[in-house]
């Protein structure tokens, strides 16, 4: 049976309290880390039979109306990752087939987004460095001018550079790259023009026929709606659960020299330590460590991986 649990103190002491039947849930049912994200969110915990923990906005009214919708949110924590994956790859494949111009994939870091895209567009024939182009870090407005007019008429990957959602100049650049014109213009007007790395000037105007993926961890509330609005989204957060979902599914594939054994081993660690301890990092990058600590054999390799994915307090 589902039970559904809001985060209350107790004598200073943060407990979930079964919302049906008003007992406290058990010690390692619900982290700490998830009460408290319950109360700073003002949300109940679902607990499903499996154990698996969802996220739900709390009702205002004690008795909810009977047009009352759901959260969409409990929809998102219930996700198959394989679905999710699944669908992102499409969504790759209309942009690299130029029936959408953009996709932005938001989401948390080390579950895989840059590696899928990369592959889907090198699988459908796209060569990096001549159909495709993926820059990394930061860019500034002047640079993602340059970086367009470089690249106008290629898919280009920005991977982690959010800075260009926090700078007016860089997200009008952006909104005249999207657009859904058949021409799109961009222009750039400065007192001192721009030049290419041969020292040539660059045109303060140019037309921009090319595609453009963003991939970063940033959450979608803070991209600017005119960005969200030209673009496809796609959403890859995952909690706990569905993350080590995630890591069953790609098992027999990640790491192909490492044995099945070790990479099983690595994940029921992984899982100990989430249950022991706040603070584990649980994400394909630690679970690709983990594993590589059981591969060796060592005869403490719990305590080796926690020393590893667990973040100092």
């Amino acid at each position: 049976m589902t039970n559904v649990f809001e985060a209350v103190r107790v004598n200073g002491k943060l407990l979930a309290k079964n919302i049906q039947t008003g007992e406290y849930a058990e010690r390692g049912l619900i982290r700490d880390i998830q009460l408290r994200a319950a109360i700073d969110r003002n949300e109940v915990l679902i607990v499903s039979p499996t154990g698996r923990v969802s996220r739900m906005a709390k009702a205002t009214t004690s008795t909810p109306a009977k047009s009352s919708k759901l959260s969409f949110v409990s929809v998102l924590d219930n996700r198959d990752p394989s679905i999710m994956f699944a669908n992102l790859e499409s969504l790759t494949k209309m942009v690299g087939r130029g029936i959408q111009p953009s996709l932005v994939i938001t989401g948390m870091a080390g579950v895989g987004k840059t590696h899928l895209v990369k592959e889907t567009l090198t699988n459908m024939g796209l060569r990096e460095s001549h159909e495709f182009e993926h820059f990394k870090g930061k860019a500034t407005p002047a640079g993602l001018y340059m970086t367009l007019y470089a690249n106008s008429d290629k898919i280009i990957v920005l991977d982690d550079c959010d800075s260009v959602f926090k700078d007016d100049d860089a997200v009008n650049i952006l909104k005249a790259a999207l657009d859904s014109y058949d021409t799109r213009q961009i222009s750039y007007i400065s007192s001192k023009p721009l030049k290419d790395e041969f020292g040539e000037p660059i045109p303060s105007r140019f037309e921009f026929t090319g595609k453009i993926i963003f991939i970063s961890n940033i959450n979608q509330s803070k991209l600017d709606p005119a960005i969200r609005s030209r673009s496809f989204v796609a959403d890859i957060s995952m909690n706990t659960g569905q993350m080590f979902t995630r890591m069953e599914q790609l098992m027999s594939s990640m790491e192909p020299r490492i044995p099945l054994v070790a990479k099983q081993q690595a994940l029921e660690i992984m899982k100990e330590l989430d249950v022991k301890f706040g603070g584990v990092d649980i994400n394909l990058r630690s679970f690709i460590k983990a594993a590589r600590i059981c591969a060796m054999g060592f005869d403490n390799p719990e305590m080796m991986v926690a020393e590893q994915i667990i973040a100092a307090q």
